[in-house]
């Protein structure tokens, strides 16, 4: 059944006198894999940094289902466990094995017994293909196993949607296959989505719909074989001029 998780509504983000975002309307329905392409500068972090309140926004409203959490008395602990983030930079605790840094949350957060924060936790590293790396040291770990063990730690927190904010943008190019492989397979098994990303390839063969942003405003959106294809707007066509070709 579709029916909206995230809503965005005349979303607007000023950094002093500089509005970053412009009036941002989005809807991202149950189990749907959005992805935001544009270039940089142009507000796609900053529009997943206020969705989850890592930013405040300036004027505007963000529901995650009927709860509108853009209000000032919006629980933000509760909000980060329904709202999973997901960043560049994998943050683990290198004093931490992988199974430690997945557990953290579920022990001091949602308070689960060590044994059901553990089973959860295996049960999350099962899903991105990790469970043989559970007492591993972060520092064991490629680059791209690192950023599914972040994956994993969001996701063990049974969230809403996922938000993913150019999740292989540090990753040398031979490591993003893994990780793009492991949001699609989370895809496969329901996992709302919305992700910034500059992985066209990505954007083209696994997003249910493509999100063109330039200037801190959502220029057009679509499947992606139309917003590829056929961009209708100038900035979307000059943008996407190089990869045009069959993604």
């Amino acid at each position: 059944m579709t029916y909206p998780v995230l809503d965005i509504i005349g979303l607007e983000k000023k950094y002093n006198d500089n509005l970053v975002l412009r009036g941002i309307d989005l809807t991202v329905n149950h189990g749907e894999l959005i992805c935001i392409i544009g270039p940089s500068g142009s507000g796609k972090s900053s529009l997943l940094r206020c969705c989850n309140r890592l930013e405040d926004i300036s004027s505007g409203q963000v529901m995650l289902g009927r709860e509108e959490v853009t209000k000032a008395d919006t629980n933000l602990n509760i909000l980060r466990q329904r709202m999973g983030m997901v960043f560049q930079q994998f943050n683990l605790y290198p004093h931490l094995k992988v199974l430690g840094n997945v557990t953290l949350a579920l022990r001091h957060v949602k308070k689960l017994s060590r044994k059901d924060a553990e089973e959860k936790a295996l049960l999350a590293l099962t899903k991105v293909n990790l469970a043989d790396k559970a007492h591993a040291w972060p520092g064991e770990l490629s680059g791209g196993q690192q950023q599914r063990v972040g994956i994993a730690r969001a996701i063990a927190l049974d969230p809403e949607i996922l938000l993913l904010d150019e999740p292989t943008s540090a990753l040398d190019p031979e490591l993003v296959g893994s990780v793009l492989s492991v949001m699609k397979n989370l895809k496969t098994m329901g996992m709302t989505m919305l992700v910034v990303t500059h992985e066209m390839g990505f954007a083209y063969e696994a997003a249910d719909r493509v999100v063109f942003m330039d200037g801190g405003k959502i220029i057009e959106q679509g499947a992606p074989e139309r917003i590829f294809k056929h961009p209708q707007h100038e900035r979307t066509q000059a943008f996407l001029s190089r990869y045009l070709k069959e993604p």
